[in-house]
């Protein structure tokens, strides 16, 4: 479950003051006079501190979930969609009685769509991913038009070029069970 920006903020507030009530009690304290009970808070206030640390290393990535969520959602139905669209395309081809050539083209362009459903959004790429997703649409529209014959056949270089782009831009995107 997500966490707003506003619940972060106090947490982080009240980890804070948590560390600086610490700082204050072993400040009070003799070490030389209760040795046992100023290691032991001594011990504590380091604990609090790397647990502060650790939960502002977090921070930026729990900032971002929320977004991240949402950009999972658009790249999950934007990979899935353009599938549909291809496989709408190939029933289109045979039903209008295009050559069976344009499948040279379509298949290829199922199988990518296909392999996209495997992608994971990451909190630190998702703002890339989403782009990718929808650089995928416009290509998609482009793949459609050409195939219909709205557009000359020369445009499958476009077509080549866009799948090329956006497999660079993927590059490095983690896919499900990869590490």
């Amino acid at each position: 479950m997500a966490t707003t920006a506003r619940e972060l903020h106090e947490q982080h507030q009240a980890r804070l003051r948590e560390l600086g009530n610490r700082h204050a009690r072993i400040k009070q304290l003799d070490p030389d006079e209760d040795a046992a009970s100023f290691e032991s808070q001594y011990g504590e206030l380091v604990a609090c501190a790397a647990q502060l640390l650790e939960f502002e290393r977090a921070l930026p990535a729990r900032l971002a979930e929320p977004q991240r969520e949402r950009t999972e959602q658009i790249v999950k139905w934007s990979w899935r969609g353009e599938s549909a669209v291809a496989v709408a395309l190939m029933v289109a081809m045979v039903v209008l009685g295009h050559t069976i050539w344009w499948l040279v083209l379509l298949i290829p362009h199922l199988l990518a769509t296909l392999a996209g459903w495997s992608v994971t959004v990451t909190a630190v790429r998702h703002r890339k991913q989403r782009a990718v997703a929808i650089g995928l649409h416009a290509l998609c529209l482009l793949v459609g038009l050409v195939t219909l014959g709205v557009l000359s056949p020369w445009w499958i270089t476009a077509i080549l070029l866009a799948w090329l782009a956006i497999g660079v831009a993927s590059e490095g995107t983690t896919q499900q069970g990869a590490k």
